[in-house]
């Protein structure tokens, strides 16, 4: 299946489970949009402003990679976008559980709604956002978990707000 499609997240902070994530999909189809996305349940680490900006300096080598954000539902923006399909990163059978509802919720919004599971790599499979922003929060170096062209940016920025 090529044509256009979308990777959803919250990307607080992007790391490098993100970005190989976002390189294998991007080389599967024509157009890739990485969607930051608003999770109401999850209290924001970085702005939305912030984490467009970094996965826009992630992704500058991928031409058919753009990054875009959107405060709505997800099943609303693949409409909007008449996107193919929707990606998504799993990391563990407990994630697909997870996963496995949420793509039932959005088809019954979007019937057109399709979902495409890419497994994390073995070596990036136990690093997570939350992992990263607990090692950040506490001075720890990010940079082994986050791609090399962010780790500066978000130390700076937790510098400035600290």
């Amino acid at each position: 299946m090529a044509g256009l499609w979308v990777f959803p997240g919250s990307f607080d902070p992007a790391t490098r489970g993100h970005e190989d994530l976002i390189r294998r999909a991007a080389a599967l189809c024509d157009e890739l949009i990485v969607a930051v996305l608003i999770n109401p349940d999850k209290k924001g680490f970085l702005p939305q402003k912030k984490r467009v900006e970094m996965l826009e300096n992630m992704c500058t080598s991928m031409p058919n990679v753009r990054v875009e954000s959107h405060n709505g539902l997800l099943a609303d923006y693949v409409r909007e976008k008449g996107a193919n399909a929707v990606v998504r990163g799993v990391r563990s059978a407990t994630e697909m559980e997870v996963e496995l509802p949420w793509a039932a919720f959005n088809r019954v919004l979007y019937p057109a709604f399709e979902v495409i599971y890419l497994p994390a790599r073995p070596d990036l499979r136990d690093v997570s956002s939350s992992m990263v922003r607990q090692l950040a929060a506490f001075g720890g170096d990010i940079t082994p978990f986050v791609p090399e062209c962010n780790a500066e940016l978000i130390k700076n920025y937790l510098s400035r707000h600290s």
